[in-house]
């Protein structure tokens, strides 16, 4: 697919009024939720070049719909769960190496067939070639669950199990005002039970970034990625897709910091009724709407597709979301947060709507105990000759977290 004139024109235009001296480094304002607070912080263990952090946590979760039914056929539930972490981090003054590892053990008060036990392992380094230039690379594997709210969940008595197993590398260099940045990688879904092996898939993706500083405080990019999709056993997902992306990055670090980029992707399948293009979208903006509060604003639009529920067929996904954290006292942090989004199917009279609200709040009693609660409401509509399901689920949780 040949980019968009438009966005070449604009592309070009931006980098045109470039001034060429030195790359600005990448400004880290933190969030209210990510800043470090240090009377509260976990210190952790010194181990020579390495720091280790861990916590284990317990949380009690009541739910009013259990499978995310439809009205009239909810089942409510208790779930306790027990999930360990661990992050060992190098603290060296040059590159840096990360290794994360977590479980957790979720077990039902009463319908003992929804237990289920999820594990992740991943590492990340980082190799700084000068002073301008760095290697990167992440490797990762879970075993997970798929959410009974998730949309295209496909309602079987089992909880369906899935492994994931993702590796990447990139490189980056910086030169002037620019940044040209480039990544390879792989992703692959492999489902355990016979019945789901329909939805097993693998993809691979490049990408290449150019980014410019066009002041201190305002840059500008354009991305293009390009990826492959292989369903062994569902041959019309097969597909190619390109995507391209023209965007600001904005770092006025005692006001909004993020990025926004808009383009076009173009998705081919073996399949050719399947074919999708349109808006591609892309946002992440933090607005610090005071030294209290952050304010999250994501939005998203891509092609997608899946085998599950009645359908095995593409859509386009287009979803937004808003996120309020605010610092009542120094340990005593809340939350707040709504996403909405719609998926259009392209081969199917089949639209779905769905949303979700939460809020919370996180309590750190000191550097080694922290309580939490959180209520969470998940809806989805589904309409259309091939509608496939509607739901409500209210789910409320209290966890207590010991930490390293």
């Amino acid at each position: 697919m040949a980019a968009h004139p438009a966005l070449i024109a604009f592309a070009a235009a931006m980098m045109a009024f470039v001034p060429t001296s030195s790359f600005a480094q990448d400004v880290n304002e933190a969030s209210v939720a990510e800043r470090t607070r240090a009377d509260y912080d976990p210190l952790g263990v010194n181990l020579g070049a390495f720091m280790l952090h861990g916590s284990l946590n317990f949380s009690a979760a009541m739910t009013d719909n259990v499978y995310a039914d439809a009205s009239g056929a909810e089942q409510e539930d208790t779930i306790f769960t027990v999930a360990p972490e661990a992050r060992l981090s190098s603290n060296w003054s040059r590159h840096s190496l990360n290794v994360q590892g977590g479980a957790a053990f979720r077990r039902f008060q009463d319908l003992g067939s929804e237990d289920a036990d999820t594990n992740y392992l991943r590492g990340q380094g980082r190799l700084d070639i000068g002073a301008r230039s760095a290697l990167l690379a992440s490797v990762g594997v879970a075993n997970e669950v798929e959410p009974r709210t998730d949309p295209d969940s496909t309602s079987t008595l089992e909880p369906v199990e899935y492994q994931i197993t993702n590796a990447s590398l990139s490189a980056r260099h910086s030169f002037n005002r620019y940044r040209i940045t480039g990544e390879v990688g792989r992703v692959e879904w492999d489902f355990d039970s016979a019945a789901q092996s329909v939805r097993d898939n693998e993809q691979q993706f490049g990408r290449l970034r150019l980014d410019a500083e066009i002041t201190p405080r305002i840059g500008a990019f354009v991305q293009a990625t390009a990826d492959e999709r292989e369903y062994p056993n569902s041959t019309t997902l097969d597909s190619t897709g390109e995507t391209v992306l023209v965007g600001a990055t904005l770092r006025l670090t005692d006001l909004l910091v993020g990025e926004l980029a808009v383009g076009q992707f173009n998705r081919e399948y073996d399949n050719s009724d399947f074919n999708t293009e349109g808006l591609a979208v892309a946002a992440n903006l933090q607005w610090f709407a005071t030294r209290l509060t952050t304010v999250t604003f994501t939005a998203e639009r891509k092609a997608e597709d899946v085998v599950g529920g009645n359908s095995a067929t593409p859509f386009v996904e287009t979803r937004g979301g808003v996120r309020l954290d605010h610092e009542l006292r120094r340990n005593i942090i809340l939350f707040g947060g709504l996403s909405a989004g719609q998926r259009e199917f392209s081969d199917l009279d089949r639209n779905d709507d769905f949303t979700s609200a939460e809020a919370g709040a996180e309590y750190l009693l000191n550097r080694r105990v922290a309580l939490r609660a959180r209520y969470r409401f998940d809806t989805v509509d589904s309409s259309g000759a091939s509608a496939y399901r509607d739901f409500d689920v209210n789910t409320f949780s209290v966890g207590l977290s010991l930490r390293l």
